[in-house]
């Protein structure tokens, strides 16, 4: 059965700083016509940053929407033209200080399809050198240097919720076995 759905017309109903949010008239494949409210987003990459002697680097920070601390990959919102594997060694450096060598992809995942375009690229960093770090403005957090299994052990105890560090992290244990 053919599903897919044609814009009629994209209406904008607020433009931010890092989102968009839209309200569009939409097409169905069985003639009939919906409404269609999303958030579009230019998307965001993480690292994983693995060492040799099997720990792994995460940042702790407040998430306002959540009202809590969570712990997560490095990462960061992609600016416009940028390439996905430029944001991950920018974020990785500003959010840790760890200046990769080299960053293997591990692929997109789109985090909540249901009300928003984002795309996620993730990213594994296993050859690095610890630099400076240089946070954005008003972006506190403390990075955590934990063993790779405690930080699965935290993924299946429910500890680690945040998406891209649990798809993150048990992608590499899968590739690792």
């Amino acid at each position: 059965m053919n599903c897919v759905e044609k814009t009629k017309k994209e209406n904008l109903i607020y433009k931010g700083r890092i989102l968009d949010l839209y309200n569009d008239e939409v097409s169905l494949a069985d003639g009939s016509e919906s409404m269609r409210e999303y958030v579009r987003h230019n998307g965001g990459c993480g690292v994983l940053a693995v060492d040799g002697d099997g720990y792994v680097y995460l940042v702790e920070q407040f998430r306002y929407p959540y009202r809590e601390m969570l712990l997560e990959i490095p990462a960061g919102k992609l600016e416009v033209g940028e390439k996905p594997y430029d944001c991950a060694v920018r974020e990785l450096r500003e959010e840790t200080g760890l200046v990769a060598n080299d960053l293997i992809y591990l692929g997109v995942f789109y985090p909540s399809p249901g009300y928003t375009d984002e795309p996620l690229h993730i990213f594994i960093a296993n050859s690095f050198t610890q630099g400076e770090a240089c946070l954005d403005e008003h972006e506190l957090l403390n990075l955590k240097k934990i063993k790779l299994q405690d930080a699965l052990q935290m993924v299946y105890d429910n500890v680690i919720r945040d998406a891209k560090t649990v798809i993150a992290l048990l992608r590499y244990a899968a590739l690792n076995k």
